[in-house]
């Protein structure tokens, strides 16, 4: 190993001073040979100006680099010293590790800076779309069992005339039978919601009872209207925890009522229009028939008498902009 080491650095400082002549070989214009010193006449009193390793420069006596050529020497030496120091780390980097090891460390090449750290900064995460507001002074009004020909017609008109969209829950069954009116209550913006198929109390059904309830009335809306409802509500009413997971299983949430018109009992129209008035505030849930022909006659009076109370009538869509599936909405949430 000893004997390794001397032969290397010999070798290595062989092809460092063969680049370095290549280096100053090349002259400002691509030379390969450094250019003679054109020479002058005596002058009187020449001075010698230190030069770099080639030695001093001859100068006239004003002290000015013979021939103009001092700053190429200079420019030279540098790219020699340069082309040194590349050959050598060349060189070293070519012999085994065992050798690197053995030459001194003052004669290894100097090891290029290690780069300035580069701190990496996250890219902002957007922030979340902001929850759009409370629907303020709202409440919604809701319609069960249709739609059949006649009065539910007549009262998307009376709808579409005072500018409202209200909540339609649907019977299969009539879904099923009537789908050119499933698609005028989407078209016309109204929500469609989920009332069962045929209109069984759910509470006292049997699990798969439950489900086929459900996914029989989906099943209509869809082939009606391509409506995949999102709200579910048990006819009279009458529900309990297996009812409520059905729904949820089927991203749809429960909504009953916190104001019961009885609309189905008294037929009365302006009772119908009173009771929803008169017992409504921010964020009631209004229930009434559109199968029944006192209920759609109430239906302008119950908008007017809710605008004059300050409140606004509204579907359950706009109400509740985000319903948590399996949740029952029954009361002002």
């Amino acid at each position: 190993m000893k004997r390794l080491v001397p032969a290397a650095l010999s070798l290595c400082m062989s092809v460092a001073l063969t680049a370095a002549g290549a280096a100053v070989g090349a002259g400002p214009a691509g030379a390969l040979e450094l250019p003679l010193i054109t020479p002058v006449a005596k002058a009187p009193n020449p001075q010698l100006i230190p030069g770099d390793i080639f030695g001093p420069i001859l100068a006239q006596g004003t002290g000015s680099p013979i021939d103009g050529s001092s700053s190429f020497v200079s420019g030279s030496s540098q790219r020699a010293n340069n082309a040194v120091q590349d050959g050598w780390k060349r060189a070293y980097g070519s012999l085994p590790p065992q050798v690197q090891q053995a030459v001194p460390p003052q004669l290894r090449p100097a090891e290029a800076p290690l780069p300035p750290e580069v701190t990496v900064v996250p890219a902002h995460e957007p922030s979340p779309a902001p929850e759009p507001p409370k629907c303020f002074n709202c409440v919604a009004i809701t319609y069960d069992d249709g739609p059949v020909p006649g009065t539910t017609e007549q009262l998307l008109d009376t709808l579409k005339r005072k500018n409202v969209h209200a909540t339609f829950f649907m019977v299969g069954q009539n879904a099923d039978a009537y789908p050119q009116l499933v698609r005028r209550v989407r078209d016309e913006g109204h929500s469609i919601g989920n009332h069962s198929y045929s209109h069984p109390d759910l509470a006292h059904q049997a699990d798969g009872a439950i489900a086929a309830q459900f996914d029989d009335t989906s099943a209509a809306l869809e082939r009606a209207a391509g409506v995949h409802p999102v709200w579910a509500r048990p006819p009279y009413g009458s529900y309990d925890g297996r009812v409520a997971a059905a729904a949820g299983a089927r991203g749809m949430s429960l909504a009953v009522w916190s104001v019961d018109t009885a609309d189905w009992q008294h037929r009365n129209t302006a009772t119908t229009c009173s009771r929803a008035v008169e017992g409504a505030h921010e964020g009631s849930i209004i229930l009434m028939h559109d199968i029944h022909q006192p209920t759609v006659d109430a239906a302008e009076c119950v908008i007017d008498g809710l605008r004059a109370k300050g409140l606004r009538p509204v579907s359950l869509e706009e109400m509740f902009r985000h319903p948590e599936p399996g949740h029952v909405y029954d009361r002002d949430e």
